[in-house]
């Protein structure tokens, strides 16, 4: 005999079989008490077997909990957000530091007629992109930051 909870098949058996959750071992840690993960794996399980229990109630507590979740994770992804686009703007920024002195060392080169003014040129463009990307990703940062 199984239950059907919401349109999808619970995977324990009834109680009334005398087999319920007859499966899993009572392994305990070397310690003698369980361990951490049994402990929190046994309340979670019978808090979904309570809150299964009665369904008008139920899903009013389910609903808050998961309005509460997806507040929380919005803001936190949030955070994450504007955290991920301010290290990417450090990034750029130290690459154009390095690309601005390669830029300087190839004008030098220039200067002496050494290298083609290409390779001047190239340089300069590549290290305004990165500096332009370095400065949009705090630009964006910031501008997420004022709506979190």
């Amino acid at each position: 005999m199984r239950k059907r909870v919401l349109g999808a098949q619970c995977l324990c058996r009834s109680r009334e079989l005398g087999r319920y959750n007859s499966t899993m071992s009572d392994a305990r840690s070397p310690g003698g008490g369980s361990s951490l993960g049994a402990k929190l794996g046994s309340v979670t399980g019978s808090a979904c077997r309570k809150l299964r229990g009665t369904p008008g109630r139920n899903q009013r507590v389910l609903r808050g909990i998961r309005s509460g979740t997806a507040a929380f994770m919005g803001s936190a992804m949030g955070a994450l957000r504007v955290l991920c686009l301010e290290v990417s703007g450090l990034l750029f920024l130290c690459f154009t530091a390095i690309i601005v002195s390669a830029f300087l060392r190839e004008y030098r080169k220039y200067q002496t007629h050494q290298v083609g003014l290409e390779r001047v040129v190239l340089a300069g463009v590549i290290g305004t992109l990165f500096l332009y990307f370095g400065l949009s990703s705090f630009w964006r940062a910031r501008r997420k930051r004022s709506r979190i």
